[in-house]
């Protein structure tokens, strides 16, 4: 094969890039990275919360606990979105592992500055995820580069399919599990940005125990 045969499809494939550089991103996509209206309803959650919590949290104790969802709720994961849009290409668990590793996942807007009030007061922060847990090491690198981690902070990431977002739920507020060592929580609050983050009567509570983060990129509908 001559350097002339491979140029070609060389320059395809330039071009096709070149393109898909060229082509808007998604609606969804979109509207989380450039949006005001998002940036806005994010921290309007978070200092709802702020509000709503904080007065609470002045009799916390260390058996508090405040639940919290950590993509699209702690960490802002557009740029994922962005560069597998870019490349043509979906989500899978290879390229979702290796963007986790990379440790470049930003902050949802609003949520620092409630973390940092949340610290003040004894109780504790459990990051509840479907990120497995061969990926926490890089999670808390992440966390601890954006200046939102804390030494007892407690993390339960997902360790295969039955370990549901239910069952660790449950062992947060019945001291079983990986949590039989800290012990049965009291939760003061959930937060999530779907639906499946929060126990049951969701409605009930939310803008009081339940505080729900705008995501169109992802989910189940």
């Amino acid at each position: 094969m001559t350097n002339k045969t491979l140029l070609i499809p060389l320059l395809l494939l330039w071009a096709n890039l070149q393109a898909l550089e060229k082509k808007a991103l998604p609606n969804d996509v979109r509207w989380v990275t450039q949006s005001k209206e998002y940036s806005s309803l994010c921290t309007q959650t978070y200092r709802l919360a702020e509000q709503t919590l904080l007065p609470k949290l002045k009799n916390a104790g260390p058996g508090d606990a405040i639940v919290m969802d950590l993509d699209e709720t702690v960490l802002d994961n557009s740029k994922y979105q962005v560069e597998r849009f870019r490349l043509n290409l979906g989500f899978t668990q290879e390229s979702w592992s290796e963007w986790v590793v990379r440790r470049e996942a930003g902050l949802v807007p609003g949520v620092k500055a409630f973390i940092e009030k949340v610290r003040m007061h004894r109780v504790k922060i459990v990051f509840l995820s479907n990120r497995m847990e061969y990926n926490l090491e890089p999670t808390r690198a992440n966390l601890a580069k954006l200046g939102v981690l804390a030494k007892d902070d407690l993390f339960l990431l997902r360790r295969n399919k039955e370990d549901t977002k239910q069952v660790r739920r449950e062992q947060i507020l019945q001291g079983k599990g990986r949590m039989k060592k800290t012990g049965p929580l009291r939760v003061v609050a959930y937060f999530g940005d779907a639906m499946g983050d929060f126990p049951d009567e969701k409605e009930k509570w939310l803008g009081e125990k339940f505080f729900i983060l705008p995501n169109p990129m992802y989910g189940k509908w």
